[in-house]
Parts: structure tokens; C-alpha cells; sequence
């Protein structure tokens, strides 16, 4: 909830960011100032929302982090002095924005941010207390380690056929890779990871549920193997978040330090392994490089802001057809469906028919559908949900909120659709497992009476 501290911080920042937009009217920001302004102005209110939450005990802040570096990586070398690559699109050579769309990129971006933070803060949840769910959490258990030998098949599987086939991007371009492995190893898959996601938000015991967690990621490390990056660190991620909303604690500088840097060493080697490579192209300082690489997709945004014609016909087209992302192959999306799909056609078409993407964003999709104004509404909407999530904290409710708020953190590199994609993908294993759990119970129970 929204103290009077926290009031001051916001009407703080807001009359700051009003000032410096006051000031580029009357003399134009080149793109180093308007990145200066975004950098600081994003991170500024990412420890607001850090310090508001408690020591970013609210999945509104893991979000603010990731849309930080990926939506203003390529600004951050203008704070230390350096050229910002903001207004060039990394997705391709030679293709730039104006400053005037820069700035107007900048505004958007931090009006969006702003909006987040307060949503976050409007719902009154609370932390429930957990319940005495022991029982359930040993079934779960068992049942995760009956079907992990299913995901460790599944991703050597997946590890061996890229290699066989030139690289990771070979399966965005068909679906020889899904049958190859088979439907048992991928359901068994799916069971395995909605199992430990049950177990987890059953388990009551915090030194049982650390040490089943770091075991947990250990083994799904191997969907690094196949470089998805993104995958495992959300994951990672939002596991660590709400096993501080069980169980205490709070998300430390020292340890912000710490992960951060262990994500960098572990996606530049997931970079050359899967792109098989005999160095990463990050180039400059390792630090930088990394925040550089991964803020491109900022260029998504700013290709929309340059020229959104084009996209603005097919906004609900978009909006609509993305529902069925899960179901199609990269080269089978008809254009006009997928607004990543189409960027990548505009901007780089022989790397898309390679196989590779611009990936999607939250912010560029909700300016399609509406403006600033759903921009606003939109943010707003997140900022709450992920603040409401902390009550979802335990049992099967809270185990299909984890897979939600995994795919609303995602949201500033992916499209709007992808927690309702988590959700095709986690909700129905989910229950049925909880089904059975239910049923294996009542049957315990009635043989031991």
C-alpha cells in the first residue's frame, strides 16, 4: 500500500522526469542526454519499488529489473561517459531511429515504469500463514522425481539434435525437434516441472524446500543445454522470490550483486555454446557488453514508435493470433499475425528466414492497441497483478500463479499473451496432479481405517 514515503518518492520523480521533458521542448536532448535520463530515471525507480516492497519482496520488482536490462541496456553506456547505442536498432547493421524518436521511446518507457510501481503498490494482500501441507508435498516430491528422468531425456534430446542441425535456431525452424523426442518424454516433462512446482508451494519446512529448490535448478539448468536463456532465469528468478514470501527474507544488494554477475557469467557461455561459437561477441567491458546485448529489445519499441502505420492496422490482429503462438512454428506464422514476426521481416529478413527474432514487448504491444493511454491503463493492470500475487503464496492457487507471474515478468521482451501461454502449457498438469493427490489420499485413508 501506498505510504506517504512513497508518495514523496513518486511526486518526487515524477516532477524531475516532467522537468527534464520540459527542457528537451525548449532545447532538444540528443540521444546521450535522453539515455542519460532513462538509465538513471528507471533505475531511480526500480530502488524506489525495491525500497517500497521491503527488499523487493514483490514481483513487480523482479519485472522492473528485467525491463531495466532489456529495455535500457543499450542506454547505460552514456552514464559512464560512453556512446549510447540507443537509437540504433541491434537487431541488424545500419538501421537507426531519430532523437525525436528516442525521447519519445524514453518518455513512454518511464511513464510505463512509473505506472508499474504504483499499481504495485494499490492491492492490500497479505502473506498468508502456511498451512500443514506435508503429506502433499511428499506425494508431490515423489512424483517430481518419477518424471525427471523425462525432462533430462527430453533436453539431451533437444541438445544433440541442435548440434546435429547447425545451432539452437534450428528449433524455431520446425517442428522435427518435437517429434523427434516424443509426446511421453514431453508430457512427462510438463509432470515433472508442474509436480516441483506443486511440491514447492506445499512444502512447509524453509531447510527442506532451499535445498529441494537449488537441486531443482541444478537440474533444470539443462534447459540451458538448449539455450533458453530466458526460461531458466525467470524461473530462477521468481522461485527465489516467492520463497522469500514463505518463508522471510528479502532480496539483498550483496546478493542482487552476486546473481547478477552469475547471470552474466552463465548467459555469455549459454551465447557461445548454443550459437557455437569460439568467442561471444559481447563486445567492450563484460559488464556493459551484457546489459548492451540484452537491451535490444528496445529496438522492437522504437521501430513501432518510428513508423506504427504498418502495425497499428494489424494491432488486434496481433492481439488475437498471438493466442496460438505455442502452436506454430517461426516460418509457419502467416504475416500480420505475430507483431515480432513482422518486425524481423521489415528489419532483417535473411536472419528471420535463418531463424532468428526480434522477440516481442509489452510496451510497443499496448501503444499499438492504444496509445499512451493503454500504455498507462496497461501498466497500471500489471503493477497490480504482480503485487497481488504475493497472496497466492501457497497450494495449487499459488502453484498456477508461479507460471503466471513467470510470464508477466517476461513481458519486456515477449508478448502480452504469454502468461495465458504458461498457463495452456502448466494449468491442466497442475490439476490433474493435484487430482490425484487428492484421490491417493482419501484412498490412504480409507485403508488405514
Amino acid at each position: 500500500m501506498l505510504d506517504r514515503r512513497d508518495l514523496i518518492i513518486a511526486i518526487a520523480w515524477v516532477l524531475g522526469v516532467l522537468f527534464a521533458v520540459l527542457v528537451d521542448q525548449f532545447s532538444p536532448f540528443d540521444v546521450e542526454t535522453a539515455s542519460v535520463l532513462l538509465s538513471v530515471g528507471t533505475i531511480l525507480l526500480t530502488a524506489a519499488n525495491w525500497r517500497a516492497h521491503q527488499g523487493g519482496r514483490n514481483a513487480s520488482f523482479i519485472f522492473l529489473v528485467l525491463a531495466c536490462i532489456f529495455l535500457c541496456g543499450r542506454a547505460f553506456p552514456a552514464l559512464l561517459g560512453g556512446e549510447s547505442l540507443l537509437d540504433q536498432i541491434g537487431f541488424t547493421d545500419g538501421y537507426s531511429v531519430t532523437p525525436d524518436t528516442v525521447m519519445a521511446y524514453v518518455v513512454l518507457a518511464l511513464t510505463s515504469f512509473f505506472f508499474i510501481h504504483i499499481g504495485s503498490l494499490l492491492p492490500r494482500a497479505t502473506i498468508r500463514a502456511l498451512g500443514n501441507s506435508h503429506v502433499e508435498a511428499k506425494i508431490y516430491w515423489r512424483l517430481f522425481l518419477l518424471f525427471l528422468p523425462a525432462l533430462i531425456y527430453k533436453n539431451i534430446y533437444y541438445f544433440t539434435y541442435i548440434i546435429s542441425h547447425g545451432g539452437y535456431l534450428a528449433i524455431y525452424q520446425g517442428s522435427d525437434h518435437l517429434e523427434g523426442v516424443g509426446i511421453l518424454a514431453r508430457i512427462g516433462s510438463l509432470l515433472c516441472l508442474a509436480s516441483f512446482t506443486l511440491y514447492f508451494f506445499h512444502e512447509t519446512d524453509q531447510k527442506k524446500s532451499g535445498r529441494a529448490l537449488i537441486f531443482f535448478l541444478i537440474v533444470f539448468a539443462s534447459e540451458l543445454l538448449v539455450g533458453l536463456r530466458g526460461k531458466f532465469f525467470v524461473t530462477a528468478l521468481v522461485f527465489f522470490l516467492f520463497h522469500k514470501l514463505r518463508f522471510g527474507g528479502k532480496f539483498s544488494l550483496r546478493g542482487l550483486a552476486v546473481l547478477l554477475s552469475t547471470i552474466i557469467v552463465i548467459a555469455i557461455a549459454v551465447e557461445v555454446m548454443r550459437e557455437q561459437k569460439t568467442e561471444s561477441n559481447i563486445h567492450g567491458a563484460i559488464f556493459m557488453g551484457f546489459l548492451v546485448q540484452q537491451g535490444v529489445s528496445a529496438g522492437v519499441n522504437l521501430v513501432v514508435l518510428s513508423d506504427p502505420s504498418y502495425y497499428i492496422q494489424h494491432a488486434w490482429g496481433y492481439f488475437w493470433h498471438q493466442f496460438a503462438a505455442p502452436f506454430y512454428s517461426q516460418p509457419e506464422v502467416p504475416q500480420g499475425w505475430f507483431l515480432a514476426n513482422d518486425i524481423s521481416l521489415m528489419i532483417m529478413p535473411e536472419a528471420f528466414a535463418a531463424g532468428y527474432g526480434t522477440g516481442s514487448s509489452y510496451l510497443a504491444e499496448l501503444f499499438l492497441l492504444g496509445g499512451a493511454v493503454a500504455v498507462c491503463i496497461g501498466s497500471v493492470a500489471i503493477g497490480w497483478l504482480l503485487g497481488m500475487a504475493k497472496r497466492f503464496n501457497q497450494g495449487v492457487a499459488g502453484a498456477i500463479m508461479f507460471w503466471v507471474v513467470c510470464g508477466v515478468v517476461y513481458y519486456p521482451r515477449t508478448m502480452l499473451q504469454e502468461p495465458v501461454h504458461n498457463l495452456m502449457r502448466y494449468a491442466a498438469p497442475i490439476v490433474l496432479l493435484a487430482i490425484c493427490c487428492h484421490f491417493l489420499r482419501v484412498w490412504r485413508r480409507k485403508k488405514s481405517t
